[in-house]
């Protein structure tokens, strides 16, 4: 029988089950539907029909319409006990009860978002790609929200000091990050867009060779993590990096990741196509020149 949205309770054998006020309507099954707590399964079928008690209550008619007719037959043995079966929700066949499936029968998962490969693939640092998440959602506290939300806060970028700071100037139409963002491209074949936006749908969408478009990955989700944090940094002390040394902390970072994807990789692998490179080299052939 079911009840509710998404809660679905099949009988296979209906028999002399006790509290069928409890078992369909839980707490409110005696004020809502008016059975008695004590009834049984068998007491609700009556030549043939249900013998529910009348009324408009929404759950009482959402009970009713979802009851089988006619009622099933009831157990030729009155000590055969009746077999429950749960169905989580309408596709899936009825079987034992699964509190994971009714979570997420409960609280279906939203489709994907266009840009979640972009964020969440494999071999992200977790730290930045979390970061990242926060940032593509424009959750980051930025002057210009801060001042949307009333407090009394100068406006301008603290990276470049001409601008109103935003999430989309700060990533990468200041001047200051603008610098950080081309010093990585600096090769002919790539040519990155210049914008945040275009940038999440370039990393997803681009035809670069798959050890290129990883490492394009990570320098995309490193400059925003550094970015933002050199942002805080001037926030709450005086000292200033210049986008070189922030360019230099990041390329340090990524070759060491870089070197460990590398001697994660056995030695066939490495070894089966000569014209397969390792992250490193694709790193100094295209990267840093």
């Amino acid at each position: 029988m079911q009840y509710g949205i998404h809660m679905k309770l099949d009988l296979e054998e209906i028999g002399e089950t006790p509290n069928l006020s409890e078992t369909l309507h839980c707490a409110n099954g005696p004020r809502v539907s008016g059975i008695s707590r004590t009834s049984t399964v068998a007491q609700a079928k009556s030549s043939g029909v249900w013998t529910l008690p009348r009324g408009r209550h929404p759950i009482l008619i959402l009970l009713r319409n979802c009851l089988p007719s006619p009622p099933p037959s009831l157990s030729n043995s009155a000590e055969e006990e009746d077999l429950f079966l749960w169905k989580s929700d309408p596709i899936s066949p009825p079987g034992r009860f699964s509190t994971g499936k009714t979570w997420n029968s409960l609280h279906p998962s939203p489709p994907p978002v266009v840009w979640h490969k972009s964020v969440w693939f494999v071999n992200h640092i977790p730290k930045h790609a979390f970061h990242l998440w926060v940032t593509v959602q424009d959750r980051l506290p930025t002057r210009d929200r801060l001042s949307r939300w009333g407090l009394d806060v100068p406006e301008v970028c603290l990276l470049c000091g001409t601008d109103l700071e935003s999430r989309d100037h700060l990533l990468f139409l200041c001047s200051y990050s603008a610098q950080v963002w081309s010093s990585f491209f600096s090769h002919r074949s790539l040519s990155p867009p210049s914008s945040f936006v275009d940038i999440v749908s370039w990393i997803r969408s681009n035809n670069l060779p798959p050890k290129l478009k990883l490492i394009c990955k990570l320098i995309f989700q490193a400059a925003v993590y550094y970015i933002w944090k050199e942002r805080n940094a001037r926030l709450h002390s005086p000292i200033v990096k210049v986008s070189q040394s922030l360019v230099k902390e990041i390329q340090l970072l990524l070759r060491a990741k870089l070197a460990g994807l590398d001697r994660s990789l056995t030695s066939n692998v490495l070894s089966s196509s000569s014209s397969q490179q390792s992250y490193l080299c694709t790193w100094f052939e295209f990267i840093q020149l």
